[in-house]
């Protein structure tokens, strides 16, 4: 805790098996389209360059499925806050709303003082392939700290 740097206590992302397999979803469809256009070049008909640019479509929306649901998700906590960026949306929770912090399938779930549940998707068993015990030690760790001082650290 006392490595606190501009605010940002600690950033947790998809564990690694969930990143790389976000790449390879981007990755091997944007392969596939960068071979189909040298082709559809060299032969300048509407057969190859559709093909092309179906291959072309297709990858960016593996590209963009990828980003969305596995590589820009996150846990932010900064002495201010805690931002979670999942893939139905981004939610800021002042610390003066949590009261405790558990684990669940989906994650971290941040509990508030009006009985609400938050739920951070990077610390999830799904999001990564393995469980993620040891990462979210480090986030309750963080949490109970808080809660014991009452106030941001």
């Amino acid at each position: 805790m006392d490595d606190v740097r501009d605010g940002v206590i600690g950033v947790w992302r998809v564990g690694r098996s969930g990143r790389l397999a976000g790449y390879v979803m981007a990755a091997a469809p944007a392969c596939g389209a960068l071979s189909a256009w040298p082709g559809a070049l060299s032969h300048l008909d509407a057969q190859h360059v559709g093909s092309a640019g179906v291959a072309t479509a297709v990858a960016l929306g593996f590209g963009l499925f990828a980003w969305w649901i596995l590589l820009r998700v996150r846990l932010d906590l900064t002495a201010e806050m805690i931002v979670m960026v999942n893939p139905w949306g981004t939610q800021r929770l002042p610390w003066s709303r949590v009261s405790a912090v558990s684990l669940g399938n989906w994650g971290a779930q941040f509990h508030t003082t009006d009985g609400f549940k938050y739920t951070a998707y990077a610390l999830s068993d799904l999001a990564a392939g393995t469980r993620q015990d040891e990462r979210f030690v480090d986030v309750q760790r963080i949490v109970d700290a808080h809660l014991r001082r009452g106030h941001p650290l």
